[in-house]
């Protein structure tokens, strides 16, 4: 590979935003953002927003009565832009846009467990929650935050690459491999040789250009 191409790939990574969380959380972000949501129709509108890694959803803060609630209808939206980092929805799954060429999406996953609750007498359970989602609305359901909370323990990630059209799911590197079966050896010697961790976004993305560049 040519020195010019490795200064594109190693300016590239730099540009892209941190992916990792201080402290492990439930939400995407630490907060409500700004977002513009595309909608398949052509419309467009500005929303405040976050997204649920444990329930894969999406949550808005409702403009008519500023409560917080849960996107229902997710087949009426085609991406969004927060924080200006492009999101694609497959079903309620937030795919993030991290490379356009090629072009690399990724999945956010998260394990987690519910945090118990007291319920008297300084004894906890995993029982005493109660379901959280009631009364519809137009654009979402209304949520109680205050009901089942998860405690996550691990934050990790599916990559998608776009292959002639199509997008190919790996979520390790054998599976990445199978991307580029001709050049599994050399590819397993720059995993090797940079020492990569598969939940280091930037690095992933630089893998995928090289093997692309192959």
């Amino acid at each position: 590979m040519k020195p010019t191409c490795c200064l594109l790939l190693l300016l590239a990574a730099l540009s892209m935003p941190s992916y990792g969380q201080d402290t492990l959380s439930a939400y995407l972000f630490d907060d409500y953002h700004d977002a513009v949501v595309y909608f398949r129709d052509g419309r467009k509108s500005a929303e405040k927003v976050n997204y649920n890694l444990v329930e894969g959803a999406l949550y808005f803060i409702d403009k008519r009565d500023g409560q917080v609630k849960v996107v229902s209808n997710y087949q009426a939206i085609d991406s969004l832009i927060i924080t200006g980092r492009t999101f694609l929805l497959d079903g309620s799954n937030a795919l993030e846009k991290v490379s356009a060429a090629p072009v690399i999406y990724i999945r956010f996953n998260a394990n987690s467990a519910y945090k118990p609750q007291t319920i008297g007498y300084g004894v906890s359970s995993e029982l005493a929650s109660v379901d959280a989602y009631s009364s519809a609305s137009f654009q979402g359901i209304r949520t109680d935050l205050k009901g089942k909370e998860r405690q996550v323990s691990k934050i990790y990630y599916d990559y998608f690459i776009v292959k002639n059209g199509n997008r190919r799911r790996f979520s390790n590197f054998k599976q990445l491999y199978r991307i580029y079966p001709g050049h599994q050896e050399t590819i397993e010697k720059y995993v090797a040789g940079h020492k990569l961790d598969f939940n280091d976004v930037r690095g992933i993305v630089a893998l995928c250009r090289y093997s692309e560049s192959l």
